[in-house]
């Protein structure tokens, strides 16, 4: 496998028609905006180059969106549209795959995620087909193994954990923050069943491929890119769905990133071996 450190992103986005790119650690983190990656949009805007942000949020597109805008000032004429892994958990749930009923475990923030599911949500008292997880409670000071009595007793009734964000952990300003991923590895550790959805899990990619060619942005995967910052996601899920990548790394990988020997030694660990080549970037 080749590592190619390109020098501009820019330059390099140029030969596609469509951007699927993260948000959290490729254009802020969670609290700010990166300004050159607004530099990187308004680049994309000028040559007509559309750019659909995918995101591992375990909620709707609507209230990232907000999120963007309204919290951290993002223009939205700089993009043309947002996936979530919360908008893709909702389509699946919806199709009564997992069962009639759910608990959920997260916190009041992503209450908002609920209203766009059409089963019964059950307490902890009642009986229920299956846990929806969208995060910890407390992420400031919880982590997944806060959770293992809890989980344990689920295990014991052959409950499903569906992962409404497989992300492990975020980088929130600079401090690492755990994500319903950790929550979902640690379930199975323990022996739980578990299903995610969200990067890199190929039902946002179809789910995005059928917009894009609705919207008539392209017709071929050879003309998406994908940007993100984590090898084991987002780098990981475009292998799989068979289109082009640019890994950050100033993002998740930050702290493990000195030299081009890490990006080969994460790329050993997630990614397939007959994978060709891994581009990859400082940042956008």
């Amino acid at each position: 496998m080749k590592v190619n450190q390109i020098q501009g992103s820019v330059e390099h986005a140029l030969g596609y028609k469509v951007i699927l790119c993260d948000l959290w650690g490729v254009i802020h983190n969670g609290k700010a905006l990166f300004q050159h990656s607004i530099s990187f949009l308004e680049h994309m805007k000028e040559n007509n180059i559309k750019v659909i942000f995918l995101s591992n949020a375990p909620r709707p597109n609507y209230v990232v969106e907000d999120g963007l805008n309204k919290k951290l000032g993002l223009n939205k004429d700089l993009y043309d549209g947002i996936i979530t892994s919360g908008d893709v958990s909702c389509e699946q749930i919806n199709k009564k795959i997992h069962g009639e009923s759910y608990f959920h475990l997260g916190p009041s923030k992503d209450f908002d995620l609920l209203e766009r599911i059409f089963i019964q949500r059950k307490d902890m008292t009642s009986d229920f087909d299956f846990i929806l997880c969208t995060g910890l409670l407390d992420d400031e000071i919880e982590q997944p193994e806060t959770y293992k009595d809890q989980f344990e007793n689920f295990i014991n009734k052959n409950l499903k954990l569906i992962c409404a964000n497989p992300d492990e952990i975020v980088y929130r300003g600079d401090k690492m923050i755990p994500c319903a991923g950790g929550m979902a590895k640690y379930y199975s550790s323990l022996g739980g069943d578990i299903k995610s959805y969200g990067k890199p899990h190929q039902e946002i990619y179809d789910y995005a491929f059928n917009i894009i060619k609705k919207e008539g942005m392209c017709e071929s995967k050879s003309e998406i890119l994908a940007i993100g910052d984590s090898i084991k996601t987002d780098i990981y899920g475009a292998e799989k769905f068979e289109i082009d990548s640019i890994l950050i790394q100033d993002g998740i990988h930050k702290d493990v990133i000195k030299g081009e020997k890490d990006i080969m030694n994460l790329a050993k660990e997630f990614l397939d071996n007959d994978l060709q080549e891994i581009v990859t970037i400082k940042h956008l």
